[in-house]
């Protein structure tokens, strides 16, 4: 399977790689639903952890691909409620890229439907 993907990745930022992991799937099997195409994107073995993360803490960072985002927007705030202490990142196939914790998901539940819609110019409506 080729290492690139051209849709949307969300990573699920955590110092503890299993719990990372574990909330990693828990979202792909809420994500699975909207989009077939959804899978798990682990960090290469031996890897850094929180590559890019210069001066911050180490985290383990565990990523979903799909094809579909913004018609997983509702399944990304739903699960993120859950989990209001966990940190997200969110990358357009663009490259733009949104940091969001579950706190500020609450605060502004449109942020990542905005966001995924900025990045859906290529000639796609929302209905």
């Amino acid at each position: 399977m080729p290492d690139h993907h051209t849709g949307y990745r969300i990573s699920v930022v955590d110092e503890d790689p299993l719990r990372a992991r574990k909330e990693a799937r828990e979202l792909l099997a809420v994500l699975a639903e909207a989009d077939s195409t959804a899978r798990l994107d682990l960090p290469a073995p031996g890897g850094p952890t929180g590559a890019g993360d210069k001066g911050g803490p180490s985290a383990e960072t565990v990523g979903v691909l799909l094809s579909a985002g913004s018609l997983v927007v509702g399944l990304v705030q739903t699960w993120l409620a859950r989990v209001p202490q966990r940190t997200i990142v969110v990358k357009r196939p663009d490259g733009a890229v949104l940091h969001l914790t579950g706190k500020e998901a609450r605060e502004d539940d449109t942020l990542i439907e905005r966001f995924l819609a900025d990045g859906d110019d290529e000639g796609t409506t929302a209905d």
